[in-house]
């Protein structure tokens, strides 16, 4: 590990996330996360009108 990089974790080991964030974001090294996609609430199947020719069967065992 670089001097450099062991100072700055130095520096910012007592501090919080926030004051973390904060800090970086002023010296240009980190941008905002990404958010994380949003859940789908829709079935990947196609509905079965559109899927007539598909034909499920299930065996109990």
């Amino acid at each position: 590990m670089s001097e450099a990089l062991d100072r700055v974790m130095k520096a910012l080991a007592g501090v919080s996330e926030e004051e973390v964030a904060a800090a970086l974001a002023a010296a240009g090294a980190s941008a905002p996360r990404p958010s994380a996609p949003l859940a789908s609430s829709r079935s990947p199947l196609p509905s079965p009108r559109s899927a007539s020719r598909i034909v499920s069967e299930v065996e109990w065992v």
